[in-house]
């Protein structure tokens, strides 16, 4: 259910990027501690609900550091 609400997760047209990360962020914190999803399926999921706009400036952050975001 979760991953569910995870894949299906995506920003609105006029909704700002740090709000949109809250949402996101709120999400991954309903996963239990002991199976969280895999960092390649985070960003994943994090990319794909992103606009294309804004996609292109996300590629450019390193994986490391997204992962260090939501996997902290």
């Amino acid at each position: 259910m979760l991953l569910m609400n995870l894949s299906s997760l995506k920003m609105e047209k006029k909704e700002k990027v740090k709000d949109f990360n809250q949402r996101f962020t709120t999400i991954l914190n309903k996963f239990p501690d002991d199976i969280p999803p895999h960092n390649s399926i985070t960003i994943d999921h994090y990319t794909k609900a992103l606009p294309q706009d804004i996609i292109m400036f996300v590629k450019r952050e390193a994986s490391v550091e997204l992962c260090e975001r939501y996997h902290a």
